[in-house]
C-alpha cells in the first residue's frame, strides 16, 4: 500500500499495519517512536546515499549569516515549514523566539514574503540555491527507516520471521547496490603479482581454471573497481569481468 511517508509511522504504531517504510524524520515529528520496533537503517535517498537534510534557510539578502543573529532579533520570526512540531523544539532550545506555520508545500516559495526563514528537506542544497535561499544550519538529519508495530514484533510467530527477513533483503539489496563483483582471469604465472596487487582490506576467493589459468573474484565498491582494473590489465590480466550485485549479506 503507497501512502504519505508522514502517515505511515501513525498507521504503523496504531497497529493498522504491522510494518511500513519512512523516515525517521516524520517517525519523530509524529511522535511514535516508542511503539515502533526499528528493524533497518536504510541509508539511501532520492539522488544518493546519503542522509537527507531538514534546513534552516533564510534568503540570500537576509542580513542574518548565523543562528547566533536570530537570536538578537526585536520581532517575533516568522519561520515556515512541513516538519513543524521538531522545527519549534530546535528554535525553542536555542532561545530563538518564534512562529512556526505549518506549510503544505512550496516551503521555498515563502521566503520572503509570508516567512522571514524556512526550515526545508534538502539533499544538494540546489533547490534552495535556485529559490535564492541561503543555508543556516542543519535542523534535522533524517534517514529511511524500515519499521515494525513493536506489539507486532515481540509477539513470537511467523510474522516476526517475515519482518526479520523483510528487513536482511532491503538491507542486501542496498549494500549490494554500491558494490561491483570483479572477476579477474589470469595465466597461473601472473596469479602472485595479481594477488600482491589486491588490497588488503578487500576479501577475494582463489580458483584453479583450465590449461593452467586462475580466477580471482573480489567484491568491491564501485569507485574501488575503477582504480583496481586498470592495475589488472597492466599486470598480467587476460580477462577482467564487472558485474553488478542484486543482493549482498555480510
Amino acid at each position: 500500500m503507497l501512502l504519505r511517508p508522514q502517515e505511515i509511522p501513525r498507521y504503523v504504531s496504531k497497529g493498522d499495519l504491522d510494518c511500513g517504510l519512512s523516515g525517521l524524520d516524520w517517525i519523530t515529528e509524529t511522535q511514535c517512536e516508542e511503539s515502533l520496533r526499528i528493524l533497518a537503517d536504510l541509508h539511501y535517498s532520492k539522488r544518493s546515499f546519503r542522509p537527507v537534510r531538514w534546513v534552516l534557510a533564510v534568503p540570500q539578502d537576509s542580513p542574518w549569516q548565523s543562528v547566533q543573529d536570530l537570536k538578537e532579533v526585536d520581532q517575533t520570526l516568522r519561520v515556515s515549514t512541513e516538519l513543524k512540531r521538531i522545527t519549534e523544539e530546535w528554535l525553542a532550545e536555542r532561545g530563538i523566539v518564534a512562529e512556526v506555520d505549518f506549510s503544505w508545500g512550496a516551503t521555498e516559495a515563502k521566503a520572503p514574503v509570508f516567512a522571514d526563514a524556512i526550515v526545508e528537506c534538502t539533499e544538494t542544497g540546489s533547490s534552495l540555491q535556485a529559490n535564492r535561499l541561503r543555508i543556516l544550519d542543519t535542523v534535522f538529519q533524517s534517514t529511511t527507516q524500515f519499521f515494525a508495530n513493536k506489539d507486532v514484533y515481540h509477539k513470537a510467530g511467523w510474522k516476526r520471521t517475515k519482518l526479520d527477513s523483510i528487513a536482511l533483503l532491503l538491507k542486501s539489496c542496498l549494500a549490494a547496490d554500491a558494490k561491483v563483483s570483479v572477476r579477474v582471469y589470469a595465466p597461473l604465472a601472473e596469479a602472485e603479482v595479481l594477488e600482491a596487487l589486491i588490497p588488503s582490506a578487500v576479501g577475494y576467493s582463489i580458483w584453479n581454471g583450465k590449461k593452467d589459468e586462475v580466477l580471482f573474484e573480489l567484491i568491491v565498491d564501485k569507485a574501488a573497481a575503477r582504480e583496481l582494473v586498470p592495475v589488472f590489465a597492466r599486470n598480467g590480466a587476460a580477462k577482467i569481468t564487472v558485474a553488478g550485485l542484486d543482493m549482498l549479506c555480510e
